[in-house]
């Protein structure tokens, strides 16, 4: 899995997007990012109908015209438009397409416009059926931390470890489950390990 890169119109930071994974486990990941790299590129707002998208130029009797209705657009003018006007819809489709799964890419290739494959996109995400949504907590319930004599080593996996829990919770909550604080910490104390348990119960005790 690739991620792309766009640098932002206003300077020349990188943004990088990851692809969407064919599970889309993290979509807590993508969607903000992808969201502000399209923003970057004056996309975003377009993307979700919130703008007045550039048009070609009025026709008048058969003749381009500015928009003050009366002067006659150059060819030059009518030509740089256009171009604008395909760049930005080429540019946008480019983006969800190169980062979203070859399996979600073949149901959003067709469609005309960069906004109706992002409406595709999150339906694809957040109308998941309930069995798939069991299936992703089931992941979070299922996690365990093991213990390492090597405290450094350890260090580094429970970091690992707590960020992915907190990953696959904004994936829930995402996807329209919601945890209530009291049960996703008592999710994080049971996939810790027998050695912690010591110091939970002095932690529950004194709340």
């Amino acid at each position: 899995m690739t991620n792309l890169s766009l640098n932002s119109s206003s300077d020349s930071t990188s943004l990088s997007v990851p692809k969407l994974r064919d599970d889309r486990s993290n979509w807590s990941d993508y969607q903000p990012r992808i969201k502000r790299a399209m923003g970057s590129k004056g996309l975003w707002r377009h993307i979700l109908g919130t703008a007045i998208a550039l048009r070609p130029y009025m026709l008048l009797n058969g003749v381009h015209v500015l928009s003050d209705g009366k002067t006659g657009a150059t060819e030059e003018q009518i030509e740089s438009r256009e171009v604008r006007i395909t760049d930005f819809e080429k540019l946008a489709q480019h983006i969800i397409l190169s980062t979203t799964s070859t399996h979600l890419g073949s149901k959003i290739k067709e469609l005309k416009t960069a906004k109706e494959m992002w409406e595709l996109v999150v339906a694809d995400v957040t109308m998941k059926s309930t069995l798939f949504l069991l299936d992703t907590e089931e992941q979070l319930m299922s996690m365990k931390l093991s213990d390492n004599d090597d405290s450094k080593a350890h260090l580094a996996k429970i970091k690992q470890h707590f960020q992915l829990m907190l990953q696959r919770h904004k994936n829930l909550i995402k996807m329209g489950l919601t945890l209530s604080d009291t049960h996703f910490n008592t999710v994080i104390m049971t996939s810790l390990p027998e050695s912690y348990r010591p110091t939970l119960q002095m932690i529950t005790a004194a709340e």
